[in-house]
């Protein structure tokens, strides 16, 4: 179907919406057509905010672990206050140094095991050094001595950073949706599959096939797909089998040439060796005349990233572009929240609760062992908590109605929304009348 007027038109082709606008200042000849997943600028007139893209997801989004910061915050707070002590003595080094190794001393802190006094002298001496510039702290200071520790678990903090950024990527996906006026109906789970040499994403998993085109639409307009592509990468864990290194040394010199060079490996043709672009030149030499033509780098580490990966692009070129594997990555979608598959944690709203208790069995272990230096723990798998969240069912246990969901909008009814609005009088519009309306004006001009 075809809809045109004077001042827009609208087609749907292959089940993706096109949008054309041709401003007055325009011969009617000249046309600017815009798919969704391309770039959308919708002004219907001058009263309505234009349809802009703009990448919404965010692959990482700032984790701070809170433990970390209040005993950053309290490191400071009370290292500062002592640098000005130490300061009133004409031998501020020499001061700290009677506090943790002179014994006979009378400044001599007393009660401390071996490992606590190195950890405070060490603090205490970086912020004597560089005052509130300094960055390096050690976080089990003995002043955090009544303070749970289970926080600041390395794999757990890890853990928690990517539950952190999940719910983020959530909220930022669900922006995306309202933007463009698409709902996902209560219980649908969908499945997001990334090619990464286009970052671009296919949706399956409903028989909607109209729902799955508009939300694939959605999320591949500006960097979002990318985006998304990214938060799937680090959200892997040690027993996922969608990754594996050599995909992902293909994926990232892939990456590293389009983003230089504006190629895509895959579209090139391979000669004696070398991606050859269509007008005949080697795209190596292209990447590395863009590398040394930038300025905030130094020249050592332009040699070092040309030198690296050139060989690992001449390495492709000589066994193939497929000869290794692409990284493809795929998440589910379902009830308002991204899940991880093809691994056993799982990062998901409802399904994350397993960070919890592994945090809390790592906390009683450390309690329980904390004379043993030799004790290796027992709970570096997190398997042993992770299986019971992932037998979650995650559908609704009561029947969802049209109050409980949003409309969900065929693709005609979300083109006839671009070009009315989105107010409530809109919807008492009969969309054939529309249509032969718009029809009468193109033929009166």
């Amino acid at each position: 179907m075809t809809i045109n007027s004077n001042t827009q038109s609208f087609t749907s082709l292959n089940g993706a919406i096109k949008v054309t606008q041709i401003s007055q200042a325009e011969s009617s000849s000249t046309t600017q057509t815009k798919k969704l997943t391309d770039s959308v600028s919708v002004n219907i007139s001058s009263n309505s905010e234009p349809l802009k893209e703009e990448t919404v997801i965010q692959s990482r989004n700032g984790y701070v672990n809170p433990e970390q910061k209040t005993r950053i915050k309290m490191l400071k707070e009370h290292y500062l206050s002592i640098v000005q002590e130490n300061n009133q003595f004409k031998d501020p080094y020499g001061h700290i140094w009677d506090k943790y190794e002179n014994t006979s001393s009378p400044y001599y802190i007393q009660g401390l095991t071996k490992e606590e006094r190195e950890i405070a002298h060490t603090n205490e001496f970086n912020f004597q050094t560089q005052g509130e510039k300094n960055g390096n702290f050690d976080l089990r200071d003995p002043i955090f001595k009544e303070r749970d520790n289970s926080s600041l678990f390395d794999n757990v903090d890890v853990a928690q950073r990517k539950a952190f950024d999940r719910e983020k990527v959530n909220s930022q996906f669900q922006f995306l949706l309202d933007k463009y006026n698409i709902s996902i109906p209560q219980d649908t789970k969908l499945s997001f599959t990334i090619d990464p040499n286009i970052l671009k994403a296919t949706v399956n998993g409903t028989d909607d096939k109209t729902l799955a085109k508009s939300v694939e639409d959605v999320i591949n307009t500006a960097d979002n797909a990318k985006q998304l592509f990214l938060h799937i990468y680090s959200s892997r864990s040690d027993d996922s089998t969608q990754y594996n290194e050599d995909a992902s040394s293909k994926f990232h010199i892939t990456q590293n040439i389009k983003d230089a060079t504006g190629y895509t490996l895959k579209d090139l043709e391979i000669k004696d060796g070398k991606f050859i672009t269509p007008d005949g030149t080697d795209v190596g030499e292209i990447y590395a005349k863009k590398i040394n033509e930038n300025s905030k780098m130094s020249d050592e580490h332009k040699q070092m990233i040309i030198s690296a990966d050139i060989a690992d692009l001449k390495k492709l070129a000589k066994d193939g572009f497929d000869s290794v594997p692409d990284l493809v990555l795929s998440i589910d979608y379902q009830n308002g929240s991204f899940y991880d598959v093809k691994q056993s944690e799982n990062f998901g709203t409802e399904k994350s609760g397993w960070i919890k208790d592994w945090k809390e069995a790592l906390k009683n272990e450390m309690i329980a062992h904390k004379d043993d230096e030799e004790y290796q723990s027992q709970y570096l798998d997190t398997t042993q908590f992770t299986k019971k969240y992932n037998d979650i069912d995650l559908t609704s246990k009561k029947n969802s109605t049209k109050s409980d969901n949003k409309e969900v909008l065929t693709k005609d009814e979300l083109m006839l929304k671009y070009l009315l609005g989105n107010d409530e009088k809109s919807k008492n519009y009969d969309f054939q009348e529309i249509i032969e309306k718009l029809q009468k004006i193109n033929e009166q001009n």
